[in-house]
C-alpha cells in the first residue's frame, strides 16, 4: 500500500498543472500560464530580486513602478536590442491603457525596457506597428507610429502641468524626433536614439543624460511612463499607454481623455538603483 501511495504522489508531480521551466519562449515573447517570459525562457518569477536582480531589467515592483539596476556592461545605442541584457515589459492590449483615436481595432503591440549606469538613463522599445507607418516630418512625428517616452528628472509632479525638467520625447519608426513640454515645441540636448526596421515591425533605442530635461541630476526616482503610436502619417489613431495614474475628472485634458502628454500626474516611476 505504501508503494502505491509513493508511486500516486510522483504521478501527481508529473502531470501537474503547472508546465516545467526552462524552454524558450513563443515567438510572441508568451508562455502558457501561470510561466512568463523572461529573457527568451519561460519561467515562474523573472522578477525575483537577488542574484538575477541584475540580470533581469527592469523589475516591476508595483503598478506603475519599475526599479532599473545599474548596467554592468554598456549598451550600444544603435537599434540593435541583442546586447539589452534586461527583462523586456509588454506593452499590447491585454497590460496597456488604450487611446483609441480611429484605430479601427488595429493597435501597435511590443516590449519595452528600461536601464541607466551612472551617467544616462537608457530605453529601448520593439513595436510591432500598424501599416502604414507613417512619413510625417518634425514636429508631428506622433502621427506616424512612434514611441512616446515621459519623463520628469527630479521624480516629482504633482499637478497637471509638466515642471521644467520633465519632457515628451517622441521618436518615429525612422527615428525622426520632437519633444515637447505642455504641448511647446522644446529642444533637447544630450539625447541619443537609433531606430532599426524589419517590415513592420521597428526597435528603438534611447539615452539621455539629466541635462536632456533641464537638470544637474537625475533623481533616485524619476518619472517616467511609455505609449506606443499608431499613426498613418496624415492623423495619430491611437496609443497604447504603460500606466495611467488616475482618470477624468479628477486627471486628463479637457474633456473625457485622460494621458500623460497632457496630465503629468499620470506618470509612474523607475527607481535607478544604485
Amino acid at each position: 500500500m505504501q508503494g502505491r501511495l509513493a508511486v500516486l504522489v510522483v504521478c501527481c508531480g508529473c502531470y501537474g498543472p503547472t508546465p516545467p521551466e526552462g524552454f524558450a519562449c513563443t515567438a510572441n515573447l508568451t508562455c502558457p500560464s501561470p510561466l512568463v517570459c523572461s529573457q527568451g525562457v519561460c519561467v515562474r518569477h523573472p522578477f525575483d530580486a537577488g542574484p538575477d536582480a541584475a540580470k533581469c531589467l527592469p523589475i516591476v515592483t508595483a503598478p506603475g513602478a519599475l526599479a532599473a539596476p545599474p548596467l554592468t556592461m554598456p549598451i550600444v545605442v544603435d537599434g540593435d536590442l541583442a546586447d539589452w541584457p534586461t527583462c523586456f515589459v509588454t506593452l499590447d492590449t491585454n497590460t496597456a491603457i488604450i487611446r483609441d483615436l480611429g484605430a479601427a481595432g488595429s493597435f501597435p503591440t511590443g516590449r519595452f525596457s528600461v536601464a541607466h549606469d551612472a551617467a544616462r538613463v537608457y530605453i529601448a522599445a520593439e513595436v510591432m506597428g500598424v501599416l502604414p507607418l507613417g512619413d510625417e516630418p518634425p514636429p508631428a512625428v506622433f502621427r506616424n507610429n512612434s514611441i512616446s517616452i515621459y519623463l520628469d528628472a527630479d521624480g516629482v509632479f504633482t499637478s497637471s502641468k509638466y515642471d521644467p525638467d520633465a519632457a515628451q520625447i517622441v521618436v518615429d519608426h525612422a527615428n525622426r524626433m520632437q519633444a515637447f513640454r505642455n504641448g511647446q515645441l522644446i529642444t533637447v540636448t544630450d539625447f541619443t536614439s537609433a531606430a532599426a526596421m524589419t517590415q513592420a515591425t521597428f526597435r528603438i533605442e534611447i539615452a539621455l543624460t539629466p541635462t536632456t530635461l533641464s537638470a544637474s541630476a537625475f533623481a533616485r526616482t524619476i518619472g517616467f511612463d511609455i505609449g506606443f503610436e499608431g499613426g498613418n502619417g496624415t492623423t495619430q489613431t491611437s496609443e497604447l499607454v504603460w500606466f495611467e495614474k488616475c482618470s477624468p475628472p479628477a486627471c486628463g485634458c479637457n474633456g473625457p481623455m485622460s494621458a500623460p502628454f497632457c496630465d503629468a500626474r499620470q506618470f509612474g516611476t523607475v527607481e535607478l538603483a544604485p
